[in-house]
């Protein structure tokens, strides 16, 4: 559907938008990030496409991009209907840079958001995990498999392929814990 809709327009910046998004289900972010760049290029001022970008960037472990982003993302739409994984890339980010105080504030900040949903509730577990307070890290998770019993680590990597090594691990870790 992505390539089908940049054949009717390929300037338009939704369409480059989805099909980064598609490249992010198949984890190939590199390609994700070309297509998120462009779908910027066509309308800087387009929150979701800099949230995304954002979220590649993080991912791949460029953090401080990732934060810059994210950051812009919200002031453009602090209202935006994926303000909580705005939130959450935010989040990441902080686990990037190991200050996970910060990564803790700020996944759950995403959490409470309108919208979030289990594997949300499982950012704000490993983050309070990686910040020593296993008691609020157990509720998040808790929380999540409420929401979805049937998650696994392998879920959560699915669908945040982290590749910095070091913030990787730490997450593998805190996920072994919950």
């Amino acid at each position: 559907m992505a390539e089908h809709s940049l054949a009717i327009d390929d300037l338009d910046p939704f369409c480059n938008l989805v099909m980064g998004r598609a490249f992010w289900l198949t984890g190939d972010l590199e390609t994700m990030l070309g297509w998120l760049e462009r779908a910027n290029a066509l309308h800087p001022n387009y929150a979701q496409a800099r949230y995304a970008r954002a979220f590649s960037q993080t991912m791949m472990g460029d953090a401080g991009k990732g934060q810059a982003g994210t950051d812009s993302a919200l002031a453009l739409s602090p209202l935006d209907p994926l303000a909580y994984a705005m939130r959450s890339v935010r989040a990441f980010s902080h686990i990037v840079f190991d200050e996970p105080a910060s990564a803790a504030r700020w996944a759950e900040q995403a959490a409470r958001s309108p919208g979030s949903h289990a594997l949300i509730d499982m950012i704000a577990a490993v983050a309070n995990s990686l910040n020593g307070d296993q008691d609020r890290a157990a509720s998040w998770a808790a929380n999540a498999r409420r929401r979805d019993p049937s998650l696994t680590k392998d879920h959560f990597f699915a669908a945040f392929p982290m590749r910095q090594p070091g913030a990787r691990q730490r997450i593998a870790s805190a996920l072994a814990e919950l």
